[in-house]
């Protein structure tokens, strides 16, 4: 029998993260390209395949995939996906897939019900877990009433990226007052949205469950992480981290805890993502969100020594092993989205709640990169020369603007002369 190939549809940066992991296993992998603008084309890690773009969503994605050339009639390649629109296309077509590929088991009505998060929060609250308050799809009347016991500032979150009918089409939207969220839901509606109370957490409260779990639904391993800065700050992608999160222990095992009671309530089996809130005024983690596939920070968590692109092609073909600790000893490690991390900054330095210093000192301590790699330069090399010009251009843009400011000044000094 011939061995496996891993198949990754690659989504910026969590496809190249994956394929990285899993040549760092010494597993073959191939990636699915559906974007020009994915640096995974530049990796050394991974053989690249360019989707067509007429198969590159729904059943003609399927299509493509049967139509997959195979070494070997037995040979089953594992589908990775690492976005929410794949992770479901692969559930609903699960049956007709499994004859070729080896993908993971949960139903697709179970993972349409984990990622969506009102749904998601109804299964917390039925196993006693804290949630954010929030009230999904509401109505104007609805959310007038809702509000006026809840207060702001709010976000406005879809059920889950690419959900069918949702208009917002930012991951977090936040309202600073109950105002400006009516307005809005008056005005544009919230299909396929949730919103929530923005409660005293943010930047440095954040906190991440990382794991894989088997086709029993049994958690095989499982870190923690800590979200210290986020793009948009407060309530975005992780853009400076670390693992683990460093709690104090008591603190780290209600965080375990309640991770492990969640997914006791759930059928799931694959790599998870799961997303909590420390709330500062109550010291309660409150469930905010489940990611059912790699994340962006996946790189981070294989530098600090646990690998689960790995554990998750083994799982499948039946090489896990089976003496692994449940959470294992890991190096500490900060890990940083240099390329993001600076629009954060920029974003806190312009609020007056980080200096340039404090920034540029805290980027010094990383040892984990999302883009750098030593043995697969290429793609932090593409991505440095895009940030250059586009330095470039913001610095040719400003520099004619103070010009035009100069020559409005001395025309309208001449003028008065």
């Amino acid at each position: 029998m011939s061995t496996p190939r891993a198949i990754v549809l690659s989504r910026p940066l969590t496809g190249l993260a994956t394929v990285r992991a899993l040549h760092r296993a010494g597993i073959a992998a191939q990636a699915l390209v559906f974007s020009d603008r994915d640096l995974v084309r530049h990796t050394r890690m991974a053989d690249l395949v360019d989707v067509p773009v007429q198969a590159r969503g729904g059943d003609a994605l399927i299509e493509f995939l049967l139509q997959w050339p195979r070494c070997a009639a037995d040979e089953r390649p594992v589908l990775i996906p690492v976005c929410d629109e794949h992770a479901l296309l692969l559930s609903r077509h699960a049956q007709r897939l499994s004859a070729h590929f080896r993908l993971w088991t949960t139903s697709h009505d179970e993972l349409l019900r984990i990622i969506s998060k009102n749904s998601l929060g109804t299964i917390a609250s039925a196993l006693d877990l804290p949630v954010v308050p929030g009230i999904a799809e509401p109505t104007p009347e609805q959310l007038e009433q809702w509000s006026a016991g809840h207060a702001g500032p709010y976000l406005l979150k879809p059920f889950y990226v690419g959900a069918p009918g949702n208009n917002v089409h930012d991951k977090n939207r936040q309202f600073e007052t109950r105002d400006e969220l009516l307005d809005h839901v008056r005005s544009k509606g919230a299909r396929a949205a949730i919103v929530q109370r923005m409660l005293r957490g943010g930047d440095g409260y954040i906190f991440d469950c990382y794991g894989l779990c088997d086709a029993s639904g049994r958690v095989v391993q499982m870190a923690t992480h800590r979200r210290w800065r986020q793009n948009k700050p407060d309530c975005g992608t992780t853009s400076f981290g670390e693992i683990p999160a460093g709690l104090p222990a008591d603190q780290d095992d209600t965080l375990l805890a309640q991770t492990r009671t969640l997914l006791g309530g759930l059928h799931y089996h694959g790599i998870f993502g799961i997303e909590w809130l420390l709330d500062r005024e109550t010291g309660r983690f409150c469930l905010i969100d489940f990611n059912a596939r790699p994340f962006s920070s996946i790189g981070h968590l294989v530098d600090c020594g646990l690998n689960l692109p790995a554990l998750a092609f083994r799982e499948l073909t039946g090489e896990l092993p089976s003496d692994l600790e449940p959470q294992p000893r890991l190096r500490r490690l900060l890990w940083v989205d240099f390329y993001r991390d600076l629009q954060t900054f920029r974003a806190l330095r312009g609020a007056h709640k980080l200096r340039f210093l404090d920034w540029f000192a805290s980027t010094l301590r990383c040892r984990s990169w999302a883009y750098w790699n030593w043995r697969d330069p290429m793609p932090a090399l593409v991505r440095t020369g895009k940030l250059l010009r586009h330095l470039a251009e913001l610095f040719f843009f400003n520099g004619n603007r103070q010009h035009d400011r100069h020559d409005c000044r001395s025309t309208s000094q001449d003028a008065t002369f």
